[in-house]
């Protein structure tokens, strides 16, 4: 997959390594790197997660999906014409969120959620 996108004039690998993980954002901020996640989503059903700095998107290779590979790819340079040609959803106020945070439904209470956690934290210093 990397070598898919070696001299791509629009995706700028991340991860750099070799590991299960395939990372991009976007070259020359030619579109939103997390709003590419929503986008892989709705329109070629790849669920990616975001990265936050840089702003982009991730997917761990799995059994599941390794094979298919050849999709994900194809999947990315759509989105990004997608994006390019519809700046409406070309942006994404979101906070990239890891692990079960991001499975929350209802981000708004995550607030609440870091609160305590912090506060729990805070407290052990007693």
């Amino acid at each position: 997959m990397r070598a898919a996108f070696k001299d791509d004039p629009d995706i700028t690998l991340i991860s750099q390594h070799d590991s299960c993980i395939f990372a991009f954002t976007s070259k020359n901020n030619s579109f939103h790197g997390m709003a590419i996640c929503d986008v892989l989503k709705k329109e070629r059903k790849w669920a990616v997660g975001t990265v936050q700095r840089p702003a982009g998107a991730h997917l761990t290779i799995t059994a599941a999906n390794a094979d298919n590979w050849q999709d994900f790819v194809d999947s990315i340079r759509a989105c990004v014409k997608i994006l390019k040609s519809t700046p409406e959803l070309n942006k994404n106020d979101d906070t990239a969120l890891y692990c079960m945070t991001a499975q929350i439904p209802d981000k708004s209470m995550l607030h609440q959620f870091v609160s305590i956690h912090e506060a729990a934290m805070l407290d052990t210093l007693k």
